[in-house]
């Protein structure tokens, strides 16, 4: 699968709309986007815990509320796109059309599985649409425990050097479906991962012949920030 990065975003601002519904004109498998709580318990769509990367004005979001971050105009390359705002879980989830994925990369603790489950419950999206990603083995191992029918994936940065056998038993402990993780020099690590029964996903992987060695070893999806040409 072809996953795009925080959506098409060179020229449109990333984890907007606008770059995801360009993802999907490309013909992508999925989408992938990163989600925070806010101080009113509304879940939206931005890398950063704060805005100042991406928009206009500073806030932080843990102790903003939907409507201050909804006054914000998102940026790209130092321009403002008027009216393209902060998106909420519930929007972007309308984009995914049937049979396509959607990567939730979730940005804050576990403080946001509950009401994150929710609005998964209340929308139209099957639980075979989407996959839960984090770096946080707590907010993985919780998920899991509240609601097993979503897949959930550990993340990983492979220059932290760990062996993959370790990894493997965590991943197992907390009830992971897999790892998604940097690495694109180990095939063993890959094999590994596999052969034990979990899944192995790659990010983020702009270059088509490495996208081309990943999936030979057996990846499941690339998320990358180059889909059309990875597609192509």
């Amino acid at each position: 699968m072809i996953i795009a990065h925080r959506g098409i975003s060179f020229d449109l601002p990333e984890n907007s709309l606008s770059a995801f519904n360009a993802s999907w004109a490309v013909g992508v498998d999925g989408i992938e986007g990163d989600f925070h709580l806010t101080r009113d318990g509304s879940i939206v769509c931005i890398h950063d815990d704060n805005t100042s990367r991406v928009c206009n004005k500073n806030l932080v979001i843990c102790n903003a509320t939907l409507q201050e971050l909804k006054e914000l105009n998102l940026q790209c390359e130092g321009k403002n796109h008027l009216n393209i705002k902060i998106p909420t879980l519930t929007e972007v989830l309308k984009t995914v059309p049937s049979g396509k994925k959607i990567f939730i990369e979730i940005k804050c603790g576990v403080e946001i599985l509950s009401p994150l489950i929710k609005e998964l419950s209340r929308s139209k999206i099957n639980s075979n649409q989407v996959v839960i990603i984090s770096f946080d083995r707590q907010v993985v191992k919780e998920l899991k425990e509240m609601a097993p029918e979503y897949k959930a994936l550990l993340l990983y940065s492979y220059e932290e050097g760990r062996e993959v056998s370790s990894l493997i038993n965590e991943m197992f402990d907390i009830k992971a479906d897999g790892i998604g993780t940097n690495n694109e020099l180990s095939k063993e690590f890959v094999e590994k991962v596999i052969i034990s029964g979990l899944e192995y996903h790659s990010w983020t992987i702009d270059n088509a012949d490495t996208a081309n060695q990943l999936i030979s070893w057996g990846s499941n999806s690339i998320t990358t920030n180059e889909p059309e040409l990875l597609i192509q």
